[in-house]
């Protein structure tokens, strides 16, 4: 996992940016898939008082996707993906712009003209874990956009029973370590050399006092 990377989104739009993607697909999507989840749209303020419109992902973001992995650069395909070389596949793209909306959602993130700002997303791993990850466009980044996408996925998550995040990255990203570690991630470890991150959804049962 990165703030600068994984599935998808992430354009060279934003604060300064001269590379727009709005017209890709609708801010307001009409016709919707079933399932998708409404209430989960939003304006949210990050900041320097830069608000961004946060929706539920929807087929038509294929666009933005594919565009956004003609644009990333090679650092954050690394990061997102631990290789120079996503999959880019239509495959794949496909499965990143279709999701259930209960084991797979993803948030996406745009400015208030539809540039793409970021996105966060988490799928269903075993029992009621869930990975997450989130990208951020480069003029976006250290704005909060990162932290703002994963505490919006927190209250969806724990809604459809996941009870715990895991964020995956890079042991040398510490910036992301950072973040997540703010945001009340830890029990860090390491897995075939990419280190990981966890934070609880729910509260632990109390432990029964001794009779």
């Amino acid at each position: 996992m990165s703030d600068e990377s994984p599935p998808i989104i992430g354009s060279k739009a934003g604060p300064g940016g001269d590379i727009h993607d709005a017209g890709l697909s609708p801010m307001d999507p009409e016709g919707v898939p079933d399932g998708y989840p409404e209430d989960l749209e939003q304006w949210i303020e990050v900041d320097q008082g830069h608000r961004i419109w946060v929706r539920p992902i929807v087929p038509e973001d294929i666009a933005r996707i594919v565009y956004a992995f003609e644009h990333a650069d090679i650092d954050t395909i690394r990061r997102r993906f631990f290789t120079a070389a996503p999959p880019t596949d239509r495959a794949h793209l496909e499965y990143l712009a279709n999701v259930d909306y209960t084991r797979r959602l993803a948030l996406v993130a745009m400015d208030g003209e539809g540039n793409s700002v970021g996105i966060g997303r988490f799928e269903a791993t075993d029992g009621t874990d869930a990975e997450v990850a989130i990208v951020v466009a480069p003029e976006w980044r250290r704005l909060g956009v990162a932290a703002a996408l994963l505490r919006a996925l927190e209250d969806p998550g724990r809604s459809r029973g996941v009870t715990r995040f895991v964020g995956l990255y890079l042991p040398e990203n510490t910036a992301v370590e950072r973040l997540l570690q703010t945001l009340g991630y830890g029990g860090r470890r390491m897995v075939d050399g990419i280190a990981e991150l966890a934070k609880d959804l729910v509260d632990p049962p109390p432990v029964a006092s001794p009779e």
